[in-house]
């Protein structure tokens, strides 16, 4: 299969800009997830790949092959909609025809390949039912079906499992990714979903105001922000201000207090940067008697807790802001509101942002950041 490439593509809606001179490489095979919160541009982009949009600027190739004026009907891609967009008076089995139909296929060959991607996608005892007789997530399995077909050199999917409730939304995405994996195809997925996007890609493509903010692996997505706006927007982070300190073991200092980072012997002392720590990497201890945790770690009293199912969230009130930590909902039943506690953490777990120059309400346990507190020079 071949590969996909956007380059500098630029768009703007009258004073909108939906995208920022974007650029992407999708390698043959790849399974790539753009991401990000509603109105950054993940859907416009996929629509100008499909051809259903026109970019004011810039190019896309499939493989070798300059498609950006070619017409949607003539680019060889197979999209998958969020509203499964299926024909209500055909079966399953001829809006999966439908494509090879339009391309003057003979019929036997048609039904062959239509039972054969039925068959892939679980639905060989559903090809005569029509829409109204399938699911929500029947459906979509159609339609997937229907996209892979005509035997597409890109699949497209726009949010395919919002309309789905979450216990099907999981199966579904383990069975388009199993789908992809099998046939080889190189895919193109948008989701708001950060989980759904971690979960099925390759490579995750964050996404704020149409310009890239990060590209990676989900591990790297999630593990190694590089920008705050990737912080806050990925998982639940404690994001604490901080300045670095002249500290040969790594350390930054925060409200008057040292706290160890590793990550800091790297960084200039003075710096102004946001450090950055997840709820399940800190270890949280119940302090008896004496109130004093010694040692390099953080104490403080149990604000609240939110039980998460194997985890329970714990806010902690510290002398250098609230934060949050994960512990198992087993342990978390003898840590009451209101008890000390001391926290600590590997040095080697916390990572460092530079804050930019004027950035405002970056500092918070999970809060989301407002997108137009962050919007990119």
């Amino acid at each position: 299969m071949p590969g996909l490439k956007l380059q500098g593509l630029h768009k703007q809606f009258g004073e909108v800009v939906a995208l920022r001179t974007l650029d992407l490489a999708v390698e043959s095979g790849e399974f790539v997830s753009l991401l990000g919160p509603s109105g950054c541009g993940k859907t416009t982009a996929l629509r100008i790949v499909a051809g259903f949009e026109h970019a004011d600027e810039g190019r896309i190739l499939v493989g070798d092959k300059d498609i950006t004026d070619v017409p949607a009907n003539r680019r060889d891609m197979g999209m998958v909609f969020q509203s499964y967009s299926l024909f209500p008076n055909m079966t399953a089995q001829q809006n999966v025809e439908f494509g090879l139909r339009i391309r003057k296929q003979r019929s036997a060959e048609r039904a062959r390949r239509a039972s054969e991607l039925l068959d892939l996608v679980g639905l060989a005892s559903a090809t005569g039912r029509y829409p109204h007789q399938l699911s929500g997530g029947q459906q979509q399995r159609v339609a997937l079906a229907r996209a892979l077909a005509i035997e597409p050199s890109v699949l497209l999917l726009d949010e395919p499992l919002s309309a789905l409730d979450a216990k099907v939304r999981v199966q579904l995405r383990e069975e388009i990714r199993r789908i992809q994996t099998q046939l080889g195809i190189t895919a193109l997925y948008v989701t708001h979903d950060q989980e759904e996007a971690l979960s099925v890609s390759d490579r995750v493509v964050v996404l704020s105001h149409g310009q890239i903010e990060q590209v990676g692996t989900p591990a790297e997505i999630y593990g190694e922000p590089q920008t705050v706006f990737v912080a806050a927007f990925i998982g639940t982070m404690n994001r604490i201000e901080a300045t670095v300190r002249a500290d040969p073991s790594g350390a930054v200092e925060s409200a008057g207090h040292r706290l160890p980072v590793h990550a800091a012997r790297n960084w200039t002392s003075g710096l102004h940067v946001l450090m950055l720590l997840r709820p399940e990497v800190i270890d949280l201890r119940p302090l008896q008697g004496d109130t004093s945790a010694g040692g390099e770690a953080m104490t403080g009293n149990v604000k609240s807790h939110t039980f998460l199912g194997p985890v329970t969230r714990v806010q902690v009130s510290t002398p250098i802001g609230d934060l949050m930590v994960d512990v198992p909902s087993v342990e978390a039943l003898s840590v009451s509101i209101g008890a000390r506690v001391s926290l600590t953490w590997d040095p080697a777990s916390p990572r460092l942002i530079e804050l930019p120059a004027g950035a405002e309400n970056v500092v918070g346990p999970a809060a989301i950041i407002a997108e137009d507190e962050l919007q990119p020079a």
